[in-house]
Order: structure tokens, then sequence, then C-alpha cells
């Protein structure tokens, strides 16, 4: 099955989605640079054949992650497809996609919920490569000790994402009280 995928540019930033049928595949949050994000989505779908055209469901995805970059709480429910990504990944990246606006866990606490409590390092490892930016918000898993921990988008994106939903942070740990 064709991947059809759409970019948007907004400022000279641009913000990508891919769907499978009518489900998502990837997303990529926004970048410098056209072909920067177009190949940040290829390289999300691997092997398939991707197909990039002006797609509504694509390109309404893509809205919304530039406005919940800027801050704006935004819901997405938009059916997702995780076929092909190993199990253990499949089950921490659905775990992580029910982490509420304003909250975070750590990578040992989503651990416990995918029922290996000693698996900090993998879930790390699994959020590391999650497809789906955003609609499944990685940016909501940080270290154990309250550090904000890595994010493929730099540390300065996570910060911001997560001070935009309320999250106080020092430096580059989370303020708890």
């Amino acid at each position: 099955m064709v991947v059809i995928a759409s970019i948007l540019g907004k400022n000279g930033l641009y913000a990508g989605a891919a769907r499978r049928g009518e489900k998502l595949v990837a997303t990529v949050l926004p970048v410098r640079g056209q072909e920067t994000a177009k190949k940040k989505l290829i390289e999300k779908i691997r092997d398939e054949n991707i197909e990039f055209k002006e797609d509504p469901f694509c390109l309404s995805v893509s809205e919304k992650i530039f406005r919940a970059v800027q801050g704006e709480k935004m819901q997405f429910n938009e059916p997702i497809d995780l076929s092909g990504l190993p199990p253990f990944q499949k089950r921490v990246l659905e775990a992580g996609r029910a982490i509420g606006w304003g909250t975070v866990t750590t990578y040992g606490k989503l651990a416990e919920k995918v029922g290996n409590k000693k698996a900090a390092r993998a879930v790390g490892n699994a959020i590391a490569k999650n497809p789906l930016c955003m609609v499944i918000p990685c940016h909501r898993v940080v270290k154990s000790d309250g550090k904000i921990g890595g994010f493929g988008y730099g540390p300065e994106l996570k910060k911001k994402l997560l001070q935009n939903e309320g999250i106080k942070i020092k430096g580059d740990s989370i303020i708890t009280n």
C-alpha cells in the first residue's frame, strides 16, 4: 500500500504527516527546510513507497503539530498504525500515547506500565524511535532524576513543549513543587 504524505510550511519551518490508508504512520515536527522534513518522513516510513501530495488529512495533522508546538492544547485522536514495529516498542508507544497534557512520566514508570519495571533503558530506546511525535507525546517522558532527558528534536524544543504545557523547568530539570 502506498503511503501518502504531506509537508506544510509556515514561516520557514516545515512539519509533516504520513498515512497508510486512513491511519497515521509518521509525523515530523517543524524543521528548517522542506527537503529536511521530507527526508525525516522517508526515514520513518523506511522502505515503503511514499507519495507526497496535498492530502487534507495529513495537512490537518501537520497544522495541529504547528499549533501544539506554539503552545495550543491540541487533541491528537487520529487513528494510528504501528504495524511493522517490534511488539515491545508498540506496547511502549501505545502506553506513551495515554500520557496526558501537562503531565510527565519517567522511563521507569512507563516500563512498569508495559510490564517490565527493569526495562527503563529499553523504553528510552523505543521512545527515541517514535514515528509519531506529538501524536504519541514522547516529550512527556523524562528521566527518574527529574532531568528532561533526550529528544530527537533537541533539548530546547523538549523544554519549550513541556513549558507550553505548564511544566516548570529550571536548567534541564523538572521542578516538582
